[in-house]
């Protein structure tokens, strides 16, 4: 039993095959006030791992604040999305009519939208993001280019095509991907892009690392490449970003323990939350560069 299990009142269980939607929107639903508060305050905020190029953990001195590390992580955060579009080439592939497949906060999407003029559509599985979503959009000057859609991934409406491109960020970890991909091929036009950027299990107890506080089991690379061909999409890149992307988990321990530090205004439970996320980030980290997960950017195209 990992010490993340002994801190847990009971087990989370994992969703099998990414399992039932309802509990995963209200799993997101309920983490809003809490992700708002580490990756806030917006408009853009992401869910997701940070991209570090010299893969090192930028310094911090001792009198660091909570506040410090989240500009840290936040810095970032745009920039693994702008490594993502260098590897997707999101000049011209993500400039039309996009799908923004497990949306978040929306933060990708609006980056996607201001960055590079895309229109898109932002899915979402928690019906309480929507008004958020939409909020950052129309403070952005964005309504008429970021929508929200509340929507099982797997169950994306036929009228709404066809699209330009899908983009999936450390969300497809929860689709059913063949069911996926399939319903995919029927709203892209052919010829576009899914760009994924994944989590993705090289050993059994990085899955199992993973699954304790995410609530879902990462697949291989393999999987994902099955599951589109059988829908009609080709692999075309393959880009490995595990070392680049591993200080994230020592920025947000590090957020962790500095707010544990520093705020007597916290209640039992919070208190108790952050020490279940600070166990999980060390356990992370250590996973990710132990070899048993790796992260990559996958792009597919529909034939």
């Amino acid at each position: 039993m990992s010490n993340l299990d002994e801190m847990s009142s009971s087990p989370q269980t994992v969703l099998e095959f990414q399992g039932d939607v309802r509990i995963v929107g209200q799993y997101y639903d309920d983490k809003t006030a809490r992700l708002v508060r580490k990756y806030g305050p917006g408009p853009r905020i992401h869910y997701h791992v940070g991209y570090y190029p010299s893969s090192e953990t930028p310094p911090h001195a001792d009198d660091v604040t909570p506040d410090d590390i989240r500009r840290s992580i936040r810095l970032h955060q745009e920039g693994l999305l702008r490594y993502a579009a260098k590897i997707w080439g999101a000049e011209h592939r993500l400039s039309g009519r996009i799908l923004d497949v497990g949306c978040g906060l929306g933060g990708g999407s609006l980056f996607w939208a201001q960055e590079y003029g895309a229109d898109v559509t932002a899915v979402t599985n928690a019906p309480d993001h929507t008004p958020i979503v939409d909020g950052f959009a129309q403070e952005c000057g964005l309504g008429g280019k970021v929508r929200t859609l509340v929507s099982d991934a797997m169950q994306l409406p036929l009228d709404g095509g066809p699209y330009d491109a899908a983009v999936a960020v450390e969300s497809s970890g929860y689709f059913d991907r063949p069911v996926w991909f399939e319903r995919l091929a029927q709203v892209l036009r052919p010829g576009a892009s899914v760009c994924v950027e994944e989590v993705f299990t090289t050993r059994p107890h990085g899955a199992d690392v993973w699954a304790e506080y995410f609530y879902t089991k990462p697949a291989t690379v393999l999987d994902y490449a099955e599951a589109a061909k059988s829908a009609g999409f080709e692999l075309v890149d393959d880009v490995d970003a595990t070392s680049e992307t591993s200080p994230f988990w020592d920025e947000s321990a590090a957020w962790t323990k500095a707010v544990l530090d520093s705020d007597s205004s916290l209640s039992a439970v919070d208190r108790r939350q952050l020490r279940i996320s600070l166990l999980a980030n060390q356990a992370l980290g250590a996973e990710w560069r132990a070899g048993g997960l790796r992260l990559g950017f996958l792009r597919f195209e529909l034939k």
